[in-house]
């Protein structure tokens, strides 16, 4: 008797496995379609472009700006997208573009990190655990002009400058 109802338990245990692993939570970006290029609009849709365009392990994803973004005023949905990729080991390094009849400013700018912890936000931002990032911007007047989802494997994308060292934290 005692054998069964170790037998059933077992069953039960399994059963209840299995009813939790189908109510898991799934990527609410599955069915987006992947995109080498996507352009930064602050909403989920871009968190949904993003996250699908790097689940699709492209050698490299650019986020390109329509509007003036500068270092020092990243919004906050981008702020994410950079944790995650240094919370996953990555590095975020930033690169100064060389205007005409000017020459390279090595300064650099600090990124601050964010952390969170929800479930679906996990989910989105997995993918950028094999990547890592290059931040262009003109030197002269700070604005952010596209920012390379590079995979960890890869080295800077062809034509662009080796980047500048990051800041220490």
């Amino acid at each position: 008797m005692a054998r069964e109802k170790s037998i059933l338990a077992l069953l039960a245990a399994c059963l209840a496995c299995l009813v939790l692993s189908a109510c898991a939570p799934q990527n609410p970006a599955a069915g987006t379609a992947a995109q080498k290029e996507v352009q930064f609009m602050d909403t989920t849709g871009f968190d949904y472009k993003l996250s699908a365009s790097l689940e699709a392990r492209q050698q490299s994803v650019d986020v390109l700006f329509p509007a003036v973004i500068t270092l020092n005023n990243i919004p906050e949905r981008i702020d994410k997208w950079l944790s995650k990729v240094e919370k996953f080991g990555g590095k975020v390094e930033i690169q100064a573009e060389p205007e005409p009849g000017r020459g390279l400013i090595t300064e650099i700018f600090s990124i601050f990190i964010k952390a969170f912890e929800v479930a679906e936000e996990k989910l989105i931002y997995a993918p950028a655990k094999d990547y890592n990032v290059l931040v262009s911007y003109k030197a002269k007047t700070g604005i952010i002009t596209k920012m390379t989802f590079m995979r960890k494997t890869e080295g800077v994308p062809a034509g662009a400058a080796k980047p500048a060292p990051a800041a220490a934290k």
